[in-house]
């Protein structure tokens, strides 16, 4: 890293939001010039070789804004050969992963940002939503419709963790934090916790917290959802975190695919504004933290925190090498905490309820509860909230109701394109991170998309190469380029004689590659390959 990079990182730069500056500039149609990089580096403080690299890295840097979306994801992938056309040329505008509809899709995003579904409707409203477990936690909202005003949310007692948390103090909101087992619901399931404490004792002159709702992995949209409807559960989850580690920023880093949720937090923010619940003293207790929202643009891997506080510092959204890990050097340099939109909604009812209430759900290693997502090729799509410890197939078979219109599933696809793909035999795995683990699953973001019978295997390994290809942030070797190699050969048919040659590359990739995304994502093919080989791999070269 260069000494001017080290030294932007380490400061708030010269502007508070490098990367939307960028955007203005180009969306005004101004050229990027040699005098344009030395103006826009003396506002960012950052050197014209870092501007350049960012302009190029993000899919929304254009001069027009490309607000027109077809999902691409895995779920609305599946479900376009059954779905009428919806009113959007979906061969004239670009395709994404995902808008997060994957219960109702396939999607698509007009130019108004509004959504328009196959399943029926513009601008659609909250998901069905249930919950099996003897409590609900993130989703006791939901189940009583939106709570996006502040009103409502107050009235259903939103804040009230806050308030009593105030008079305890940050020790207190630590500690039962910590005792609760809380794990991370972005995928790794990290304790909490320890994360926090983390934060809390590393030396630093400010503290930041991130509210990471760039929910990529295709098939997951809880987090959509709870920043749409349920928004001030988030900002107080958000806001005891920044009590308990002693954090004075927030930021609220959201999918741009997702423009009904920025309009929902925006207007959640000025609420909780003008109501006295953010700015110099918290309700009334001296206690100052402000919150900002910032809008991503493109790129799924910015959904892995250090590559998110990059973004956030105006760089390319590329994984930093870790150690030190963000709670003690991230955003500028500073002890941060970066938490996903789900892991965040659970901790007003810890506060509320106490930590020994919430271990006493779910298993000893994974204590609480999970939303889990079921795509639209299920009989009954939409959010399930579970007691971890249940049956993967209880959710499958009775919950979901098995394949929609009667249709057998001959797998389903667990934690998105780096998560698992699970047969029937499989589904007996209990959903919990220790007892998935123990089993070679990934849980993942919680997104479960039915794979029915009728799907091409050959033609869903191609769909998790492309996704892995134009996905990946380029910065190492065997992903940028393995993941490209893999399509092209997927593409034109893997014969008897590609098939070892194949492997191998899925091998590289899957161990050589810097982070999860490359990894992980090799996974689903491998596993379709093991299941399907006869199916996938040709008899004979095509003539």
């Amino acid at each position: 890293m260069s000494e001017r990079l080290r030294r932007h990182r380490e400061t708030r730069g010269g502007a508070a939001d490098p990367l939307h500056l960028l955007e203005e500039h180009v969306r005004a149609g101004r050229p990027i010039d040699a005098a344009a990089l030395r103006v826009l580096g003396q506002r960012t403080g950052l050197p014209p070789a870092a501007l350049r690299g960012t302009l190029s890295f993000y899919g929304e840097l254009v001069p027009e804004p490309r607000t027109a979306r077809v999902c691409r994801g895995t779920a609305c992938t599946l479900a376009r050969p059954r779905a009428p056309r919806v009113p959007v040329d979906e061969g004239a505008v670009p395709g994404v992963y995902c808008l997060g509809y994957c219960d109702r899709g396939p999607a698509t995003l007009d130019e108004q940002g509004r959504v328009h579904l196959a399943a029926g409707g513009e601008t659609p409203s909250a998901p069905a939503v249930r919950s099996i477990g003897r409590e609900a936690i993130v989703t006791r909202h939901l189940l009583k419709g939106d709570h996006s005003g502040l009103a409502k949310a107050r009235a259903a007692g939103v804040y009230g963790a806050l308030a009593a948390a105030l008079e305890r103090g940050p020790a207190w909101v630590l500690d039962e934090v910590e005792r609760s087992g809380l794990q991370g619901r972005g995928g790794a399931g990290f304790p909490a916790g320890a994360k926090w404490r983390r934060c809390a004792e590393a030396p630093g002159e400010r503290r930041f917290v991130i509210a990471n709702g760039d929910e990529g992995d295709p098939g997951s949209f809880i987090d959509r959802v709870l920043m749409e409807h349920d928004p001030h559960a988030l900002l107080e989850g958000m806001i005891l975190c920044a009590f308990a580690v002693g954090a004075g920023e927030g930021v609220l880093f959201v999918r741009g695919e997702y423009p009904e949720a920025v309009r929902r937090l925006e207007a959640a923010l000025a609420e909780a504004r003008r109501a006295g619940i953010l700015g110099p003293s918290v309700l009334g207790s001296g206690f100052g933290f402000e919150v900002r929202l910032f809008r991503a643009l493109g790129s799924y891997v910015c959904g892995e925190e250090t590559a998110m506080l990059n973004a956030l510092e105006g760089l390319r959204g590329e994984v930093r090498l870790r150690p030190p890990y963000p709670a003690e050097a991230g955003l500028h340099g500073q002890p941060t905490v970066v938490n996903n939109v789900e892991t965040l909604v659970n901790v007003p009812w810890i506060v509320e309820r106490g930590a020994d209430a919430y271990r006493a759900l779910g298993t000893a290693a994974s204590p609480g509860t999970k939303a889990l997502c079921l795509s639209r090729a299920f009989a009954r799509p939409g959010i399930v909230e579970a007691e971890f410890g249940v049956p993967l197939g209880r959710i499958v078979e009775q919950e979901a109701g098995g394949g929609d219109r009667g249709e057998r599933l001959i797998a389903v696809l667990l934690g998105g394109p780096m998560g698992s793909l699970l047969g029937p035999a499989e589904w007996e795995v209990p959903v919990c991170y220790a007892a998935m683990a123990e089993r070679g699953v990934a849980l993942g973001h919680g997104g479960l998309v039915g794979v029915p019978e009728s799907t091409d295997p050959a033609a869903l390994v191609v769909h998790l190469l492309e996704f892995m290809a134009e996905e990946s942030c380029g910065k190492c070797v065997p992903c940028r380029l393995g993941s490209q190699r893999a399509l092209a050969m997927a593409r034109a048919g893997i014969g008897p004689a590609d098939l070892p040659v194949f492997e191998e590359l899925l091998g590289l990739i899957g161990t050589a590659s810097l982070c999860a995304f490359g990894q992980m994502t090799p996974g689903p093919v491998w596993a379709l390959l093991a299941r399907y080989t006869e199916r996938i791999v040709r008899r004979e070269a095509p003539a």
